[in-house]
């Protein structure tokens, strides 16, 4: 993550704290962030140099407003759009989201699977994880068809593969002469 990313995730989060807002801001913020990294049209309109900035501004601003964001994000949004670095505003969204965690003594864990779970599986998920660690867990959910089946899940510098790729990798390890 880039440093510039990381002082405006920390300014942005300092002013969401002071009004309140933490939660709805860093929700805003992964919105924001998910809709640059999944759209390439807004991907390349905001980095793009040869884009003149109002009109970069205008594209920001018309993003905003059809998502309808609180007036701190809006301000802190163009503000970056302004310097020039909306292009780390995905980065940003996610260490605002970590700083959020921190704040609410929740820590970070992605489930990967290879198809989606339900949400009673998730939970049963969020809650034996929470049961090991002894604090609150935030998922990231992720899904990959290459994992057969099963689940992976990470938690910080930990990972716990229960799939059925790795197990069969493992199999034919074990069977396999070297």
């Amino acid at each position: 993550m880039s440093a510039a990313a990381k002082r405006y995730a920390k300014a942005v989060f300092d002013l969401a704290s002071e009004a309140g807002e933490v939660e709805k801001v860093t929700k805003e913020f992964g919105t924001i962030g998910s809709m640059i990294e999944e759209n390439a049209e807004l991907r390349t309109a905001l980095s793009n140099p040869m884009v003149d900035p109002t009109q970069r501004k205008a594209v920001m601003k018309a993003v905003l407003e059809r998502i309808n964001v609180s007036p701190l994000t809006k301000n802190a949004v163009l503000l970056i759009t302004d310097h020039r670095r909306s292009d780390v505003l995905p980065q940003i969204a996610t260490d605002l989201n970590r700083l959020s965690d921190e704040k609410a003594g929740r820590i970070q864990a992605q489930v990967t699977s290879a198809a989606p779970l339900s949400e009673p599986q998730y939970q049963k998920v969020a809650t034996a994880l929470e049961t090991l660690t002894g604090r609150k867990i935030s998922l990231a959910r992720k899904v990959d068809a290459s994992l057969i089946g099963g689940v992976v899940v990470s938690v910080g510098d930990k990972v716990f593969d229960g799939s059925v790729a790795t197990r069969l990798r493992e199999l034919r390890t074990a069977l396999l002469p070297s």
